[in-house]
């Protein structure tokens, strides 16, 4: 039987779940919350998924909220930034921007339609031994005399 998530069953709930949506890192909720960073982490790991689950499965009721909130804080974020740019106020304009970037971000990520998995590349090249032996001696001149450590 597995554990239960100690932020599911947390009286303040609601309001570690909003501080996450706010872009506060595992560490700062964990230390205002007084829980663990790995609950923090787990929580929002399993909210995360349980979300495009329900997305999936049409059943949005508590993914709805967090996303509603989403698209709310956008909105708001939009119109502080039109506002500057009526103003003239460029450095406003650029904070309110990056913001919505951000929101932007977040609502990807928690949607499934970020993929944030590393890729890697592997590329075989083939050298003639003139080839090899030519790079070599390049990288031996331009390397001599330094000092690795």
């Amino acid at each position: 039987m597995s554990r239960k998530c100690s932020i599911c069953n947390h009286g303040r709930r609601q309001e570690i779940e909003h501080a996450l949506l706010r872009g506060e890192s595992n560490r700062a909720v964990a230390e205002q919350f007084t829980v663990s960073r790995g609950a923090v982490a787990g929580h929002f790991k399993h909210v995360s998924t349980a979300l495009i689950q329900a997305r999936k499965l049409g059943e949005i009721e508590c993914g709805k909220s967090i996303f509603l909130q989403l698209r709310e804080l956008k909105l708001e974020a939009q119109q502080l930034r039109a506002r500057a740019d009526r103003t003239g106020d460029s450095r406003t304009a650029l904070a309110a921007l990056r913001e919505e970037i951000r929101l932007v971000e977040l609502e990807a990520r928690l949607s499934g339609q970020l993929d944030e998995k590393p890729e890697t590349n592997i590329v075989n090249v083939t050298l003639d031994a003139e080839t090899a032996r030519r790079m070599t001696e390049t990288f031996l001149a331009r390397h001599r005399g330094v000092n690795p450590t």
